[in-house]
């Protein structure tokens, strides 16, 4: 698709030609001989248009005076290239520019600023994060270059190299990145997890929750490790912690915590759960979830998930109702039980395969939690949605 666009991305190089040629006409009486004259950047362009880019650097390099119109050029001609995916040939422009002697140190950052990016273009993270670092030690394009050293270490999974850039961005910007680093402690909590290494993780979960008591996801975390460990208490404490902190996750909050409170013989606080989730939320699980403990008691929940399909109807209430309803002796008698069957498991089919979260920047909608959106790359973004088409656990 690039290389279909190309020749209109000339459309921006040709003006500044045109800028440069106006300026080097203007200079003639003193430019020197290996100054590009109007011939030459005629023949630039008919390179670059014609498909031969390496004579059109050569003829840039050839230039031994570098007014700030040529600069111009070469930084013009390099972003071209780094556009079209041809780095190989912005790394050339970008390099052979830096090393002209007598380059102002402006004009030293605006260049190394571009050779960075080409070689995070290019893969090449630990070159990128050397031009980034010189950058900030000159004084130039410093929060910029920090945010990218803070990228790239994300991007290699260093969360504790993320950690330090983003403390470092927050003392440059004068802004808190605890909720960005609260997620790195996670992300190091989740490795600690993986590996098996169950009392590292926690304590890095709760490092999570002491950087930012308002990430979610850090209490989350910390609530599974918990109740891994065998401290329900302590696991229903953080997992109503997270429901505080955000209704959206009530989806995700009544197996965790059906498991954990009555579990532990606390039926009281989990039917106050349910009760202050039917006010703070207009999710439709808590009927689901009420339905439940009936049929735990022996009591048949089918008038319950009636009330709630009146209050609050949905596809997850509706579907529980239909497998309570298939069980009933009358129903069975009068050979509705099939068609209700079928009618619920449609449904089920139907709430499978909706999403099952979203991203509140850009929209992404997978069927798994993802912490950091892999569309937009915002963390924290994505949370469960439409929590009534879908039932718990």
């Amino acid at each position: 698709m690039l290389d279909s666009l190309f020749p209109w991305l000339l459309v921006p190089l040709g003006l500044a030609l045109g800028w440069a040629l106006g300026r080097r006409q203007s200079l003639a009486a003193t430019a020197p001989a290996a100054v590009l004259n109007p011939e030459q950047i005629g023949g630039l362009l008919r390179q670059l248009a014609s498909d031969d880019p390496d004579q059109a650097i050569a003829a840039l390099t050839q230039v031994t005076q570098l007014d700030e119109s040529a600069i111009e050029l070469h930084l013009q001609l390099g972003n071209l290239f780094r556009k079209r995916g041809e780095v190989d040939r912005a790394l050339r422009v970008h390099e052979t520019l830096l090393a002209r002697p007598n380059l102002s140190p402006a004009v030293q950052g605006q260049v190394r600023r571009e050779l960075a990016y080409d070689y995070m273009r290019a893969g090449i993270m630990d070159h990128a994060e050397q031009q980034f670092e010189r950058l900030i030690s000159d004084g130039h394009y410093v929060a910029e270059s920090l945010d990218q050293i803070r990228q790239i270490a994300e991007q290699i999974h260093d969360w504790r190299a993320a950690i330090a850039a983003a403390r470092r961005l927050e003392a440059a910007q004068g802004e808190s990145k605890r909720a960005l680093i609260a997620q790195y402690w996670c992300e190091l909590a989740e490795e600690a997890r993986r590996a098996k290494k169950a009392e590292e993780a926690l304590q890095l979960a709760q490092r999570g929750t002491e950087e930012d008591a308002d990430c979610v996801r850090a209490h989350l975390l910390l609530g599974g490790l918990q109740e891994a460990a065998g401290d329900k208490p302590a696991a229903a404490k953080s997992y109503l912690r997270a429901f505080a902190l955000d209704a959206r996750y009530l989806p995700d909050l009544l197996e965790p915590l059906y498991r954990c409170l009555l579990g532990s013989g606390d039926s009281e606080t989990y039917l106050q759960f349910l009760k202050d989730a039917k006010e703070i939320s207009a999710s439709s699980l808590p009927f689901i979830a009420e339905a439940r403990l009936l049929a735990d008691e022996g009591i048949d929940p089918l008038d319950h998930l009636a009330q709630g399909l009146e209050v609050r109807p949905s596809r997850a209430v509706l579907a529980q109702f239909l497998e309570v309803l298939e069980k009933q002796p009358n129903v069975i008698a009068a050979g509705l039980d099939k068609p209700a069957a079928s009618l619920r498991l449609a449904l089920r089919r139907l709430m499978e395969s909706a999403p099952r979260y979203q991203c509140s920047h850009c929209g992404f909608s997978p069927r798994q939690q993802f912490w950091q959106c892999p569309s937009c790359k915002r963390w924290g973004s994505i949370a469960p949605i439409d929590e009534a088409m879908r039932l718990p656990g």
